[in-house]
């Protein structure tokens, strides 16, 4: 049979330009394997062991992948592989009236996927049968045309099988490791086993979807290691769901250590974009946080971002811009809100974290969000403290935040422009790097009070160690 006019064109686009890189071919067939199990699982609630398999055979050039799923037709064959752009998938999802839960599930929307694998492949090959049916055999090497026939094997059961023969410049992709990696990029967290050579690789599940409640420390410890490569520990985590503004699902965490306090290379954002649980970016650019919050680790996973046809990348940057502003919000929120319940433990982790939060300081679109997060020490009780806990602890007649440079608080302490300040009970903040004085210079005030420099602002202190000595003669 021949392909349609316009489906040889779009054939001949999507197999040389639609995607920029050829290993994405296994992504789309092992997504379109993950729908076919689903549509199972939907038709027949009873099925159970749904796999998907994936077979290498180096010595003939060929890579297989079969799954056990709800199969085509002889005409489904024909109207799904012979027609470009059709989407079986989407047609069943537009079908079902509420279910909401399957087609969460349902990863196809173009119905280009499958051609992704003439990018590798010199000739295609397609088995599948339907429960009750016969198995045919779908065959094309991507020129224009494909045949169809009765596929007579009694061993083939229901489901597809997939089998490519691989151009020769592909032999990576009959390596068991090369496929490994990308099954593990971007698939890993399909919702079915996947078997290559009949071992297991998808092992890690992703918790973002699953009730917080039901989510042992364990497993996030295990699935913290697994996005970083096995990074040590995490200092907090944030599991989120929100349909506002759009419908995500996400999982951040805050390690505990970073690499640059070691003189290492600087931190790189490592938020990657998923979509129904499959990778759309790794370290994603426009989604990831700013930069001064390069040091979070996680997934982020939004089922109906607008995607574009090779599902490699978004259409709509503002949208992406506000989920970016509203993830920041709320992680910037959440850990005030850590800082607040143990301040003890906060303090810990600041000490290592610092210069990220005083680099956030002078973020002009979060600096507002960011600056409750900074810790100073104070000349008058040791600790470290919030401006909040500045203004809590200044003196009633006290209408500027006094602090001054210094390298350490003992320093600080014996600093004679500090000493009048100090036995008189007022606060002066100790800044141990000249960041400080920068952001209190841009800030100029917090919460209606000028920032004073002691050593500089001398009409200040005199005014305010004046007005405090008054107010405490008149107690006496």
């Amino acid at each position: 049979m021949e392909f349609k006019t316009e489906t040889k064109k779009l054939l001949d686009i999507v197999a040389k330009s639609l995607y920029t890189d050829s290993e994405v071919f296994v992504r789309e067939l092992l997504s379109n394997a993950s729908d076919a199990l689903e549509k199972q699982r939907f038709k027949d609630q009873s099925s159970n062991e749904l796999y998907i398999n994936v077979e290498l055979f180096p010595s003939k050039q060929q890579l297989i992948i079969q799954d056990n799923g709800v199969g085509m037709s002889r005409q489904s064959l024909i109207d799904h592989l012979g027609t470009i752009a059709r989407s079986g998938s989407k047609e069943f999802v537009q079908s079902l009236e509420n279910n909401s839960q399957i087609s969460d599930n349902i990863i196809g929307q173009f119905g280009v996927g499958f051609y992704s694998s003439f990018i590798v492949s010199d000739l295609v090959e397609v088995i599948s049968k339907e429960d009750g049916q016969p198995a045919h055999k779908w065959t094309s090497d991507g020129s224009g045309s494909f045949e169809i026939s009765e596929f007579e094997d009694g061993s083939f059961e229901r489901g597809t099988k997939i089998i490519l023969h691989l151009k020769q410049n592909q032999t990576k992709f009959v390596e068991k490791t090369e496929i490994q990696q990308i099954v593990q990029k971007y698939s890993n967290f399909i919702n079915f086993p996947i078997a290559i050579n009949g071992e297991a690789v998808n092992l890690v599940k992703p918790l973002w979807v699953r009730p917080k409640s039901e989510i042992t420390d364990d497993e996030y410890q295990r699935f913290f290691e697994f996005l970083t490569n096995g990074g040590e520990a995490f200092q907090y985590k944030l599991h989120l769901s929100s349909d506002v503004p759009l419908s995500i699902k996400t999982i951040l965490y805050i390690p505990k250590n970073h690499a640059e306090k070691f003189g290492l290379s600087q931190e790189r954002g490592e938020v990657s974009l998923y979509s129904k649980k499959i990778l759309i970016k790794k370290d994603c650019k426009d989604l990831l946080l700013p930069n001064f919050l390069r040091f979070v680790k996680g997934v982020v996973d939004c089922e109906d971002i607008p995607l574009n046809i090779s599902r490699e990348t978004y259409q709509d940057s503002a949208l992406m811009a506000k989920l970016r502003s509203f993830l920041t919000k709320r992680v910037l929120k959440f850990m005030k809100d850590q800082a607040e319940k143990d301040p003890e433990q906060y303090a810990k982790w600041y000490k290592s974290f610092s210069m990220f939060i005083k680099e956030g300081t002078l973020d002009p679109e979060f600096k507002k969000d960011v600056v409750d997060l900074n810790r100073y020490e104070i000349n008058t009780e040791e600790g470290f403290f919030s401006l909040q806990d500045y203004v809590k602890r200044k003196k009633n007649t006290q209408d500027v935040i006094f602090y001054s440079t210094a390298p350490s608080r003992a320093a600080a302490v014996d600093n004679p422009y500090i000493y009048p300040l100090t036995k008189a009970g007022i606060p002066v903040i100790i800044a141990n790097t000249h960041i400080e004085e920068i952001i209190f210079t841009e800030m100029n005030t917090y919460e209606g009070l000028k920032f004073a420099n002691v050593e500089t602002d001398n009409s200040d202190v005199e005014r305010v160690l004046k007005g405090v000595n008054e107010q405490e003669g008149q107690k006496e």
